[in-house]
This record gives C-alpha cells, sequence and structure tokens, in this order.
C-alpha cells in the first residue's frame, strides 16, 4: 500500500522506509477478511522542548487509505485510535503536517490546531550572502550524524519549544536529503572548532528550499546560504526560518498539533510557573480521561469530576482550543494566565 499511495522510489524504500519502520509504531485498519489492510499510519516516537522541558511526543506520517475504499471513515477510525494509543504510551501531545491545505479542514475534527509555522524568506538568484569568509570552515559532505544532533540542540537552544532530533533521525535526514537532491550544510568555527550554522535544503531546476536553517548569528547563517548558492548556482533561494517567539512578520502555516495527555502538559506549565493558579475544564470527545476539571495550585495539578460544582472553573475549553492556547506565543499566554509557547518542527519526513 505504500508504494501505491505514496509512489516512493526503490531507491527511497530500501534506504529510508527501513529506518523508520518499526512495528510499535505502525497502526493499521485491516480489511474484511483480515488479510490486507484498509487504512494505516505510522505514530512515530520524538522529544519535544517545551520551555526548556523535555516531553514526549507522537508524530503521524505516512497516512493513507486503499485506494478503492476511500471516504468510508476509514482513516477517521484509525486517527482515533492513533490519539489514544499516544496517550496510553505516554505522549503529551501528537503533531502531524497535513499534506495539502484542505486536509487541514479533516484534522480539525479530532482536535488538532494550527500551531507550527514558518517565517518564508525569499532570495533572488542574483543575491550575495555576504559574510566574513575567513571565519568558517564550509562543510558539504562527511557529517557525523552524533555531531549534527549535538550541534543542532545548542544552536535552536533558545527556542521556546521545537521537535529534537536524534543523531539515528540525522542519519536518516541526510539519506533522504541526498535521495532528494539535496544536502547538509555546515559552518565550522576556526577558531574554536565547533559547528555555528547548519541548513537542510533540497533543489529543484530553478530554487534551493532551505528547511531548516539554525546559527549563532547572522553572519554565520550567511555562510551557509552562500555555500548553498554555490552549490546550486542560478536558482532563487527560499528560506523556512524559525518565526521567532512573537514575531511580527508574516508568517505561514507549517503543521498541526493536538494534545493528548492534558494532566502531563498543565504539570509541566505548574512546574514552570509555581505561583499559577488556574481551574481548567475540559472537553474531549476522543480520549476519556481528558474530560475533566484540572486544578492547578502550588506547582502540581489535582484531577476533579468535570461536573465538579465545588469547583469555580477560571477556563472552559474543548481540546482543539487548549492547543491553540499553549502552543501560541508567550503573549497570547499572558492573557490566559497560562506559561505557552510556540513551537517548531523541521526537518520531519512529510
Amino acid at each position: 500500500m505504500w508504494r501505491d499511495r505514496f509512489n516512493d522510489s526503490r531507491n527511497w524504500m530500501t534506504n529510508v522506509f527501513t529506518r523508520i519502520y518499526r512495528d510499535d509504531e505502525a497502526l493499521v485498519t485491516p480489511d474484511d477478511s483480515g488479510t490486507g489492510i484498509v487504512s494505516m499510519l505510522l505514530l512515530r516516537h520524538y522529544s519535544m522542548v517545551y520551555r526548556d522541558t523535555i516531553m514526549p511526543a507522537g508524530y503521524i506520517y505516512g497516512a493513507a487509505t486503499a485506494r478503492g475504499v476511500q471516504g468510508k471513515g476509514h482513516m477517521s477510525h484509525l486517527i482515533g485510535e492513533a490519539l489514544r494509543e499516544a496517550c496510553r504510551r505516554g505522549d503529551t501531545i501528537v503533531a502531524l503536517q497535513p499534506a495539502s491545505r484542505r486536509l487541514y479542514g479533516f484534522y480539525d475534527r479530532f482536535g488538532f490546531a494550527t500551531t507550527f509555522y514558518i517565517r518564508e524568506e525569499r532570495y533572488t538568484a542574483r543575491h550575495r550572502f555576504t559574510h566574513d569568509g575567513a571565519q568558517y570552515i564550509i562543510e558539504k559532505t562527511g557529517h557525523d550524524p552524533a555531531e549534527l544532533a549535538a550541534a543542532y540542540r545548542r544552536l535552536t537552544s533558545a527556542r521556546e519549544a521545537t521537535f529534537l532530533h536524534t543523531e539515528d533521525d540525522f542519519k536518516t535526514i541526510m539519506i533522504d536529503s541526498e535521495l532528494d537532491n539535496g544536502c547538509i550544510v555546515t559552518a565550522r568555527s576556526v577558531e574554536s572548532g565547533d559547528i555555528v550554522s547548519m541548513a537542510s535544503a533540497s533543489a529543484s531546476s530553478d530554487t534551493i528550499s532551505v528547511r531548516e536553517i539554525a546559527s549563532t548569528d547572522d553572519d554565520a547563517e550567511a555562510a551557509v546560504l552562500d555555500a548553498l548558492s554555490e552549490l546550486y548556482p542560478d536558482r532563487m533561494t527560499v528560506v523556512e526560518a524559525y518565526p521567532g517567539g512573537n514575531s511580527p512578520v508574516s508568517i505561514f502555516s507549517r503543521g498541526m498539533a493536538r494534545i493528548v495527555n492534558v494532566k502531563a502538559l498543565l504539570e509541566t506549565d505548574a512546574a514552570i510557573t509555581p505561583s499559577l493558579r488556574q481551574n481548567i475544564r475540559v472537553t474531549d470527545p476522543i480520549i476519556p480521561q481528558n474530560n475533566a476539571i484540572f486544578i492547578i495550585a502550588d506547582g502540581k495539578v489535582t484531577v476533579t469530576d468535570y461536573d465538579d460544582k465545588d469547583v469555580k472553573v477560571n477556563l472552559d475549553v474543548d481540546i482543539p482550543v487548549l492547543t491553540a492556547i499553549a502552543l501560541s506565543p508567550s503573549r497570547t499566554g499572558e492573557i490566559f494566565s497560562l506559561p505557552t509557547a510556540r513551537p517548531f518542527m523541521s526537518m520531519m519526513l512529510s
């Protein structure tokens, strides 16, 4: 079914699919005979930084329904199962990147909110990225995945919330990039020897698409962009950049998220802000244990019945609204007296 629905090359199936596929992350709906499947998805494990706290997260990838049986509710059933499974295995949120604009509306029905954004920067083929070239050693091949993972975490540490990539993730990213006519370029400081800038990009006949860029400063960022323009000459450069916590410039949607364990998320908030006091009632039609009143006080969260009349509720929300609040810039959180963080994800298989 994967080959039929996604038309990935044999090279990709051999070199990437075998790296990312795990039985314990695969959810399927069997057909009536029990010998085949009518829908499938991968619920991949990730870690996500949320205001300096590491939380477990799921990522839905490769969701598809067999030809001829679409529109019969198979994927709707499977998405619900995936969300409940994510909660059971300990994830706090689940994220995904819809394959098309119309699918944002489909995932809305399951409590997902659009929370991941990019700031798009466009440069013509004639643009020159000026920088102090004497400061850097540019590396376009031969990267050590472990060093890339460590450098990525260091270079993105100032972000409010972001998906992390392990050494094994970077091995996969490097293979996937190469098969997609792309690469990872790094700039290493001549003085310290550390990686001070990195970019992951792919190229078409007329465009360099930079899917992630992380740098210590603007000069180091210009160094890797200049290296990409030399590697792929006479092409415009499109950078999908981190939008920043309260970025005032135009941003574009990249993906969606959904809270699957409300108590775990609010416990993180309570630990971040011990003075926080809120009584939040949540409605969740898919995950039963999220239907409750969550009492935040003294750095802890207690749970009481959804209809507890003895508790004065300060905030009464459903799951997509709570997700949109929790995963928003800090200035939005101030309105609701909650610590919040705008998340970012990049270099995810999509």
